[in-house]
């Protein structure tokens, strides 16, 4: 479950008058020692980091990233972690390239990092460094980090061009794309919280679900994370960001008396605390999750479903996102000195829906009433804050809005420095380690409203010969495996990972009738070219997405810790001509042996 859309915090609303903003000019480049010790050892790296009769480097990036964060979580109106203290960490990366803008060590997997591990083969480049602004010591890692860098470029680039000796045809596509030079300095603004107003707002939160003791476990986590970026590189590009990050989940879980497990939970994210909705609008959302929780222990099931499905609200969003968002980025997988690794991998990607639209440029892809562009340069939509907003990419580049569908036909994709056949430039889109959405807009020229709407999907219905239609207001995990949801357990991403699918009857008469233990099956990218109209009424939608697993091949991986970046997707709800849905199969975990002591009066 998703809220469709925020609210503004109320002038003087409980977590409103928590909150202090006080705009420190840390960031100005004549007094930040880390940005000075940076440039310095930058310049000296490029004058004297090379081996005698071997490459230098022509590309190199430095980047520090202070992170803190702090986690609040609850159960039941109690505190199980959080004590207010805030982690601190810095986070130090460089990105080295020997060759040239055509061949370089990039994009390219040598069997022999095996031996490394995953450490080995691909962070490499990043490293812990130190909190205090200490610019000896700063300078000193930043060197040690780029020694390693350079010798294992050096061994990848002859390894690389080993490699293509051996290979004939194919049209070459340079590694890296030249981009123009940037400067763009953040102020980094402190944001200091009030940790008893946040746990105050967990404890009351997680409290709902005390009057539901059929719910067997809940819990309620708030997240605060503040990333600061210094980032220079050898062309000349400087920046610095602020980007302050706040999550909170909402979370509960049961059994049906079959031993079906039930859970469902919801998820909202803010730049700062104002940016969430206000505190009755959360108790109040918590309040209906753990009413349908407990409503769904005893509702109905269906053995199997084919035909329409309307995707509702935040819902269609949510959709969107995970199983077609994710395709719009390019990815390039990498060569290797290992063909057979080259096939296993692209085979495997292609398994888990993790390959993009490449192939489809200049193709349908949606029905001609649909459009998509992703724009981070948009802040805000209804007074909601957009998440993937951002005037300049990790890569250093300006950031710009694309029209990636144009009434249906695939026109380009985002892509990041790394470029891919017919597509070698940049388009600003490079968060975390490869490219990925920023502000998804999924605009209609078929819209219809609600009542409309539901009229359409109950006429496909009937001529189906089916005498109910279903509705589908939050998808979950509990539908067919995609990119996203593997990739984020892969990642350890915790929260709504388990969170089932919300699926309703809709019969002629209007009535509604919750189902529990649905599956929704696999909804390949084809089936989005089927869909049949939309709803009138744009809603937004945000979650953390993940760039392609072959980004991490292209040379310019870097780290900010464990949370990923969280993108906004507006879409009006989708009407599919046919979705399947199945029964969830057992076996279940046996039933609690005695009741939940909440129960007891």
């Amino acid at each position: 479950m998703q809220f469709g859309r925020f609210k503004r915090f109320r002038s003087g609303s409980l977590l409103g008058v928590a909150l202090l903003a006080v705009t420190a000019l840390l960031a100005q480049t004549h007094d930040d020692i880390a940005l000075r010790a940076m440039k310095d050892e930058l310049a000296r790296s490029m004058t004297q980091l090379q081996l005698p009769q071997m490459d230098k480097p022509y590309f190199l990036a430095y980047r520090i990233q202070d992170i803190e964060q702090q986690e609040i979580s609850a159960t039941l109106g109690s505190l199980t972690s959080g004590d207010g203290t805030a982690f601190r960490n810095r986070m130090i990366s460089v990105e080295l390239r020997v060759g040239d803008y055509t061949v370089d060590n990039s994009n390219f997997f040598s069997m022999q990092r095996l031996r490394g591990g995953s450490a080995g083969m691909f962070m490499g480049g990043v490293e812990q460094g130190s909190v205090d602004d200490d610019y000896g010591q700063i300078r000193r890692q930043l060197w040690i980090v780029s020694d390693r860098q350079y010798k294992r470029a050096l061994e990848d680039l002859s390894a690389k061009r080993a490699a293509l000796k051996m290979r004939n045809g194919g049209e070459p596509v340079p590694d890296f794309s030249k981009e123009i030079p940037v400067t763009l300095v953040q102020a980094r603004t402190i944001l200091i919280s009030s940790s008893t107003q946040l746990q105050s707002l967990a404890k009351d939160l997680s409290a709902v679900f005390r009057s539901a003791p059929e719910i067997e476990r809940s819990s309620v986590t708030i997240t605060r994370r503040d990333v600061f970026t210094r980032y220079v590189n050898s062309e000349g590009t400087t920046f610095t960001r602020w980007e302050p990050l706040i999550k909170l989940e909402v979370s509960a879980r049961t059994q049906a008396g079959d031993g079906l497990p039930i859970s469902n939970s919801f998820t909202v994210y803010g730049r700062t605390v104002p940016d969430l909705p206000p505190k009755e609008t959360l108790l109040a959302h918590a309040q209906r999750l753990s009413s349908l929780i407990v409503k769904l222990r005893s509702a109905a099931t269906l053995d199997r479903y084919n035909g329409p499905v309307l995707f509702e609200g935040s819902a269609a969003g949510e959709l969107f996102l995970q199983q077609f968002g994710t395709k719009l980025a390019a990815s390039r997988a990498p060569m290797s000195d290992n063909p057979q690794f080259e096939v296993f991998f692209n085979q495997m990607l292609e398994r888990l829906g993790g390959s993009s639209f490449q192939e489809k440029l200049g193709a349908r892809v949606l029905p001609a009433f649909l459009s998509v562009r992703d724009d981070p340069q948009e802040t805000a939509f209804k007074g909601a804050t957009l998440l993937g907003a951002s005037s300049i990419d990790d890569d250093g580049v300006k950031t710009r809005a694309t029209v990636l569908v144009d009434h249906g036909t695939l026109k380009t994709l985002l892509t990041s420095r790394t470029p891919v056949r017919g597509l070698l430039q940049s388009s600003g889109s490079r968060r975390g380690f490869g490219a990925v959405a920023s502000n998804l807009f999924v605009e209609s020229q078929k819209a219809m409203s609600d009542g409309d709407l539901h009229k359409e999907l109950l006429g496909l219905a009937k001529d189906r010969g089916l005498d109910y239609a279903i509705i589908v207001r939050h998808v979950g995990s509990g539908s067919a495996a995609s990119f996203m949801d593997i990739a984020k357990q892969m990642a350890n991403q915790g929260g709504a990972a388990d969170s089932l699918p919300e699926v309703f009857k809709l019969y002629p008469d209007g009535h509604e009738e919750a189902l529990r233990g649905v599956h929704i099956g696999e909804l390949p990218a084809e089936a989005f070219k089927e869909i049949v109209a939309t709803g009138e009424t744009p809603v937004l939608y945000n979650d953390e997405i993940i760039p392609r697993i072959s980004s991490i091949f292209s040379g310019g991986i870097t780290s900010a810790g464990e949370t990923l970046p969280v993108a906004s997707c507006i879409a009006p709800s989708l009407l599919f001509e046919e979705v399947s849905l199945a029964k969830t199969q057992g076996p279940f975990p046996a039933l609690p042996v005695s009741p939940s002591p909440l129960a007891e009066k």
